[in-house]
């Protein structure tokens, strides 16, 4: 693949241009059809083109360097008056194959006078070519996860995304996201930003930021202002990495789950400002919305310490065992926070997932019939000891256990609690997405059983958020991280510091989990408290004890930064600040609050389409489990097979129509 940094002109073909597509052709050594990819063309959006130029450059350079060309640039479209950003992909015919018109404003620019369709709903064209599937995304577009997802469940393999990057504080996270992006959907993610910009008579450097981007979080990038990168695009591999079931996010993501709510937040207006002014005067409108939901009258303390509790837990691997390790294993966690949890500034203590049991896989597949041994209750013994720790301390005490409720006989749910300074349960949050879905964890998840479990509880019990005197509190546990949907569904009820006890292994997908962390804090300007096992005790008094629980603990700042990390396993106390002050100034920033922007009215079709895990597949017998075997994955991995969302390793390529340019 081809990936240009060379500035452009979207109304006719510079030589430069063709002797550098010239030379990297000869440099790949192939004489067949390539992908190109061209960054968003130079110029100001008041040198907008006609439409029709911007098409027919592309296809004249597909047709004289035999590519499918995408790339994108200001355009005035056909019966419009103001510009707006439109990226085509041209096949080595000149045909047009897909076209994207850019929903996100230009917030890198810092808003210009242009158009978008960010409260339209999305066209999500994608080609089918013999290099795979490709779509398009323009600029900022891909910094939206719910808009990627839906491009991809229109079928994307390939996601090209012609930009305009600039160096400010936020432009590594952003690079970053287009990493998240490529491995929570598992596609490759091509961006390619120009080295120059030529606006009026001023000619601007701008920083390397072309890359392709795979979904084990690696990628091929520029390293400096050479005129184009040339990447390795292996379309059987990742073909054949989609029909595993393990980690196979756009398979196992409840798509259907979130579509109540993005019916209700999706706007009803389809106008878009057309000029900086309106669109900052959206903005400032937006920002004050979400401003009025994180609002409270509780909020006292702007500037204090939190404690991650990483902890070595001894693991259950028998049901007579589960009890008194419960109990062992909460009286080891309270020891690594001597020292520190009577401090004055310290309010908000967090424990790992399973820090009281362990995961329980070795105790089968179907446990419902122990669900009261599994799992602790609220109130309960172990529960009864945490509250009277946390109004011992005066402080907030947070962390994830496996929770039986005798509301749900034989059940029994992943959970996260919050108990506030006086020791009162505030908050319960029980795992959206969970490594039940691959037959291992025989804990039930609110969408196994989504039509009695909304029946009993209302839809917004699945994102619960605490208001208190710290600011509005969440919960997300372990494998959530991988799911933007749930973090973002948080954050549209108030969300400020999302709260994540985890329970992490050494694997291939660490990497794509560590970035998702530092995203999700960006992509919502919420603190990201991550919390994780320091290792396990496997058998009663086994010394020492293992690691495949990994630790690195995090505290992750509201830009995406980190702020603390414990550096590998071990039981360690690991101390970080939050500034809330800090983080409601960054939210009040146009060009820092990713989520003011976002509009479910773009995506909301593809959600409320019967795509990912269905709901309601765990409904009836809890002494079974539907999900053994990798039964219920496999059935989505088919389905997206057959409708063309996946395409097999070894399919023939059938050239399918184009779609009218319009």
């Amino acid at each position: 693949m081809i990936l240009m940094q060379t500035p452009w002109s979207a109304v006719s073909i510079n030589e430069d241009v063709n002797a550098i597509l010239d030379r990297a052709r000869h440099t790949l050594v192939d004489d067949g059809p390539m992908l190109a990819l061209l960054p968003h063309a130079d110029g100001h959006e008041r040198d907008a083109v006609p439409q029709a130029d911007l098409a027919n450059t592309l296809g004249e350079l597909g047709r004289r360097h035999n590519l499918y060309v995408g790339g994108s640039a200001y355009v005035i479209a056909d019966g419009e008056s103001k510009p707006r950003t439109v990226a085509y992909l041209a096949g080595p015919d000149g045909s047009l194959l897909a076209r994207a018109v850019k929903f996100m404003p230009d917030i890198v620019e810092g808003f210009t006078d242009t158009q978008s369709n960010f409260r339209k709903k999305g066209d999500f064209q994608v080609a089918a070519t013999p290099l795979g599937q490709v779509g398009l995304l323009c600029g900022e577009d891909v910094l939206c996860p719910h808009i990627v997802r839906a491009l991809v469940m229109s079928g994307a393999e390939i996601i090209m995304n012609p930009c305009r990057e600039r160096t400010d504080s936020l432009f590594e996270i952003r690079q970053k996201a287009r990493l998240a992006r490529a491995y929570e959907n598992i596609c490759y993610l091509a961006s390619a930003s120009p080295t120059t910009v030529t606006l009026g008579m001023t000619a601007e450097k701008l920083p390397p930021a072309t890359a392709l981007c795979e979904w084990w979080g690696t990628k091929t990038e520029a390293q400096a202002d050479e005129s184009l990168v040339t990447a390795t695009v292996d379309l059987t591999t990742l073909r054949e990495r989609r029909q595993q079931a393990m980690g196979n996010y756009p398979a196992i993501v409840r798509m259907n789950l979130y579509a109540e709510g993005y019916k209700k937040e999706a706007s009803t207006s389809t106008s878009s400002p057309g000029t900086r002014d309106e669109w900052l005067n959206e903005g400032l409108r937006r920002i004050s919305a979400q401003a009025k939901i994180s609002s409270s009258d509780k909020q006292t303390e702007d500037y204090f310490d939190v404690l991650l509790a990483q902890t070595v837990t001894h693991q259950s691997t028998h049901p007579d065992q589960l009890i008194e390790f419960r109990e062992r294993n909460l009286s080891n966690a309270l020891r690594v926070t001597r020292g520190f949890a009577a401090n004055a500034s310290l309010r908000l203590v967090v424990f790992p997932e399973f820090f009281l049991t362990g995961a329980v896989s070795p105790l089968g597949s179907r446990s419902g019939h122990i669900a009261h041994k599994i799992g602790i209750s609220f109130p309960g013994p172990e529960a009864d000891r945490i509250s009277e720790f946390a109004q011992a301390n005066k402080t907030y005490v947070a962390g994830g256990v496996f929770e039986y409720d005798p509301e749900w006989p034989q059940r029994f749910f992943n959970s996260a609690f919050i108990f506030d300074d006086a020791g009162n349960l505030i908050h319960l949050y029980r795992k959206i997405h969970c490594a039940d879905v691959f037959g291992r964890l025989p804990d039930t998840t609110p969408g196994s059983i989504y039509d009695q479990y909304i029946d009993k509880y209302g839809y917004d019990h699945l994102f619960p958020v605490a208001d208190t005197p710290l600011g509005k509190l969440a919960t997300v546990i372990c494998f959530d991280m991988n799911f933007p949907e749930t973090h973002r569904a948080m954050v549209k009820r108030g969300a400020e510091v999302i709260i994540h006890p985890t329970s992490e292994p050494h694997n291939i997908r660490r990497r794509g989990w560590d970035i998702a962390r530092h995203v999700r804090a960006f992509e919502n300007t919420a603190y990201v408290l991550t919390c994780g096992h320091g290792g396990e005790y496997r058998g009663y008094d086994a010394v020492p004890h293992g690691t495949m629980n990994r630790g690195f603990s995090k505290v992750v700042n509201f830009d995406g930064s980190l702020q603390a990390v414990v550096e590998g396993p071990g039981a360690t106390p690991l101390v970080g600040a939050l500034d809330m002050g800090a983080l409601r100034r960054a939210r009040e920033n146009l060009k820092a609050n990713l989520g003011a922007w976002d509009d479910p009215v773009v995506y909301q079709n593809q959600y409320k389409a019967e795509l990912g895990l269905p709901n309601n597949l765990w409904a009836d017998d809890p002494l079974g489990n539907p999900y053994e075997d990798f039964v219920q994955l496999n059935k989505v991995i088919d389905l997206y097979n057959r409708n063309g969302i996946f395409v097999p390793p070894g399919s023939e390529f059938t050239h399918e129509p184009s779609k009218p340019a319009d």
